[in-house]
């Protein structure tokens, strides 16, 4: 079944217990919906931030870049937003993050002159702003830990195993090793010993996880 952009807006606004009707009317006059495939930018690093972006179905990977690597921040699910450009609205700033689908995704863009005074005037959306920032704090501080405390051998088994589909993993050497913040010579020889191991076999651009 295809939803309209209208049912799409009313599953957010349930989703969150927005129960303002002036905020609906306001979500219903200003937002709008847009669609992205697996690959495309949601948000650009040094970009300015015109539209509040929330994921209204799809993944997408908020990340930061520094010449060939790549360092995860979070992901971004269903009914999700990216906190960095929520604080980026309450002033004309520039993003320090890129963001890509991770999947085919459905988006709702609201303009941040509208967010601005949202916080301040309804209570429903002050409660999405702060739930926002406390999701995201946490993801941070648990992408952080990991990033800084567990092994890398450990990283990369884990981040195998939760984006497998099927118990195959469709990515490159190279990919894997900007979605771990590391080089592919590394990650190749970590998954070479992973495999002498019997706990994955290497394909081309994919990985079998044997269970």
């Amino acid at each position: 079944m295809i939803l309209s952009e209208r049912d799409i807006l009313y599953d957010f606004i349930k989703f969150h217990n927005i129960n303002e009707q002036l905020l609906i009317d306001e979500l219903m006059e200003y937002s709008s919906i847009s669609y992205l495939k697996k690959g495309d930018y949601l948000i650009k690093e040094n970009s300015y931030i015109k539209l509040l972006k929330i994921v209204i179905k799809g993944r997408v990977r908020v990340y930061q870049e520094n010449e060939d690597k790549e360092i995860l921040i979070y992901y971004l699910e269903t009914m999700e937003t990216c906190t960095l450009s929520l604080s980026a609205c309450f002033g004309n700033c520039k993003s320090n993050v890129n963001a890509v689908a991770e999947t085919d995704a459905t988006i709702l863009n609201i303009p941040v002159h509208k967010v601005n005074g949202w916080s301040f005037e309804y209570k429903s959306w002050h409660n999405f702003t702060i739930d926002t920032f406390r999701h995201s704090y946490s993801e941070l501080i648990f992408n952080y830990s990991k990033l800084a405390f567990d092994p890398l051998r450990e990283r990369l088994l884990d981040y195998l195993i939760k984006n497998s589909d099927q118990n195959i993993v469709q990515l490159s050497h190279a990919q894997l090793a900007r979605e771990l913040g590391t080089t592919r010579e590394v990650v190749s020889r970590l998954l070479k010993k992973i495999e002498l191991e019997k706990k994955i076999v290497l394909g081309q651009k994919t990985i079998k996880i044997l269970t």
